[in-house]
């Protein structure tokens, strides 16, 4: 459900207005109206930064959160310290340690950056030895000069056989030996090196001291790093400024600047607080219902279970205030496709276990999958029980078929009803698990169509729908009138005329009454033109529904591919198993791994397609385009 909100306009004197917009940040529930940015605000004297508007110093407080943030990320990855576990230190302290923080970083890298480079410059004296410089200043005064050459070990002694006293050093595929000219003679010709102008020691001992340096900054960093509840305090400090500015912002100046106007919106069960507040305050406010032009903001108002689905509505975008929440639908049909797509009852169990583990806080630290799903683990913990319940409902533990096992014997009720899911459907050759993907896909399809409908008209009146109606009786009505027949609950005759007159009314409502409007102008127009739009309609439904549907298919290809993996991987386990007993232990490392990669993949197929039909094939037949705005109070974090 969408939480009904109210209007709120009000006019403060500019004297008392930063006063009471700090009233309203602490009273924390109204939506700030975003209006023509104020290029009129005229900042109090007294102050540094009343040189600035409100944007100006908005944005310079910005580029701060996003300096601390990328200080608080660096220390937090160099401490390796959760973020809900840091007490707010004093904000105070802040700029200084960030300050520092800056200090250290460059400085490390700088230290780093020399510290490699004679490391380098080590590596390269390293086959010469530890010669003197000095020896060689003294032969380039008397004009000579000592060059220094690499050749290949292979084939050295034929090709440079007059250097063979020259050689410094060699290893199984260099040769380092060197030349002496005098001015006015050419050197051999071989791979000449330029050596650093220092001897080995030297840089031996420059590589030792900036690696020296490194470690102290780097402990000194550490020091610094344990001042993360400062910067977590300042951090926050700032985005209430920026939240202040912001309101700056949105506020538009009346009377030449002597008054403030400022709208937003607020849930309707805020009131009385909202009231109570301004009342108080003492200034002058209107409170309205929205109008259909408004732009509302969108809070949610879900039940528990609902609430915990609210995320994936979010990513595909808020619903606008007049359109409907599709979230108590997305809820319950995510859940039934996760389960079905990953179709193991030992998998959900793992799955429900992990969800109550990070409820309980203990999966934070969890590479890459702790991170990603913080938070999630009430909506994780649904899906591993609804995934427990399906994949029991299949027939299937890890990869093993319950039924023919033996663990429910096929001769018990259960078990029977547990055979004859996996069986096909009477009379042909089709799994009753492919039918039921189908059916569900068929159902969630009308539902989308209802809601589209019922939508459109309550928006844009009946008449401007009834070819949508008409879809939905027909598509609808002969889904229900067939189920009705197989069922035997309508004769063939009966249900030969119900389906003659949903189809007779279904087509007037398509290619005759589809633009009601055309046909009251112009009869014989419409007349014309309607049947053509409606047969292009008709077009576009055909191809779209069955692709759609088809669609659903996969849920059953994807439970039985993890199904089929999980079996081989069993399979292979056992008869690594009985080759012998002392390879028992390579059998559980099978088991294991392969399950562990198995249930990764298929966790990631499970959740990829559901939110697909969900974004696509749902959303497209329910006419739901997600271009609302979400509900972000003006409030102190």
């Amino acid at each position: 459900m969408i939480q009904k909100m109210k209007k709120l306009t009000f006019l403060v004197f500019h004297k008392e207005y930063d006063e009471f917009l700090n009233g309203l940040q602490q009273l924390g529930v109204v939506h700030i109206q975003p209006l023509e940015k104020n290029t009129e605000c005229a900042p109090e004297e007294g102050s540094a930064e009343n040189i600035q508007t409100p944007a100006e110093r908005l944005a310079v407080i910005e580029n701060q959160i996003k300096h601390a943030k990328e200080v608080l990320r660096r220390y937090i990855d160099i401490l390796n310290a959760d973020v809900d576990n840091i007490m707010l230190g004093d904000a105070k302290n802040a700029e200084f340690v960030i300050s520092k923080a800056d200090d250290l970083s460059e400085a490390i890298k700088v230290a780093e950056q020399k510290a490699a480079k004679y490391k380098a410059d080590v590596q390269l004296l390293e086959p010469w030895g530890n010669f003197d410089r000095g020896q060689i200043e003294r032969l380039a005064h008397v004009g000579v000069t000592m060059h220094y050459h690499v050749a290949p070990s292979k084939g050295f002694d034929k090709i440079y056989p007059e250097y063979r006293d020259n050689i410094i050093s060699q290893d199984s595929k260099q040769v380092y030996f060197v030349t002496f000219t005098q001015e006015g003679e050419d050197d051999v010709d071989a791979l000449s090196v330029q050596l650093p102008e220092m001897s080995l020691s030297e840089a031996e001992q420059m590589s030792q001291e900036y690696s020296v340096e490194v470690d102290t900054l780097t402990a000194q960093q550490l020091c610094n790093a344990e001042h993360l509840g400062d910067i977590l305090a300042y951090l926050k400090e700032l985005e209430n400024k920026a939240a202040f500015e912001s309101a700056q912002c949105d506020t538009c100046d009346a009377a030449q600047g002597k008054v403030k106007v400022l709208e937003g919106w607020f849930p309707e069960d805020k009131q009385k607080d909202v009231e109570a507040f301004l009342e108080k305050a003492d200034i002058y406010f209107e409170t309205r219902e929205p109008l259909p032009t408004d732009n509302v903001p969108v809070k949610f108002k879900n039940d528990g279970y609902s609430r915990m689905f609210e995320r994936l509505t979010k990513m595909y975008g808020f619903p606008c205030y007049n359109e409907w929440d599709p979230t108590p639908i997305v809820a319950p049909f995510f859940t039934l496709f996760f389960a079905i797509c990953m179709g193991d009852a030992g998998y959900g169990l793992l799955i429900a276990l992990y969800g109550a583990m990070d409820m309980a806080g203990k999966t934070k630290k969890v590479p890459i999958v702790g991170e990603m799903l913080a938070g999630c683990g009430n909506m994780i913990l649904a899906l591993g029980v609804a995934t427990t319940i399906i994949g029991f409902l299949l027939g299937t533990f890890f990869g093993i078929n319950i039924v023919t096992a033996g663990w429910i014997p096929e001769s018990t009720a259960i078990g029977g009803v547990l055979s004859w899911l996996q069986g096909n459907v009477p009379g042909t050759s089709y799994s009753i698990q492919m039918a039921a993907a189908i059916s569900i896909g068929v159902f969630h399809i009308c539902l989308a169509m209802i809601i589209k409908a019922a939508l459109f008209t309550k928006k844009e009146g009946f008449a401007s729908q009834i070819s949508t109606w008409g879809w939905v009786l027909l598509l609808v009505g002969g889904v229900i009138t067939g189920v009705l027949g197989l069922a035997g609950a309508l004769s063939q005759d009966m249900m030969t005329i119900v389906l003659i007159a949903i189809g007779g009314v279904a087509a007037l409502a398509i290619y005759i009454l589809n633009n009601v409007g055309r046909l009251a102008k112009s009869p014989l127009k419409g007349i014309l033109i309607n049947p053509l739009a409606g047969l292009y309609d008709t077009y576009n439904m055909a191809s779209g529904l069955m692709g759609d549907i088809l669609s659903y298919i996969r849920l059953y290809a994807l439970c039985l591919a993890g199904g089929m993996l999980g079996g081989a991987f069993n399979m292979i386990g056992d008869m690594v198993s009985d080759a012998a007993g002392w390879a028992i232990p390579f059998a559980v490392i099978i088991y294991i791994v392969g399950h562990i990669f198995n249930l990764l993949m298929s966790a990631i197929s499970a959740f990829v397609h559901p939110l697909r039909l969900n974004f696509v094939e749902y959303f497209k037949n329910a006419g739901y385009e997600g271009k609302g705005v979400g509900y972000k109070p003006f409030e102190k974090k």
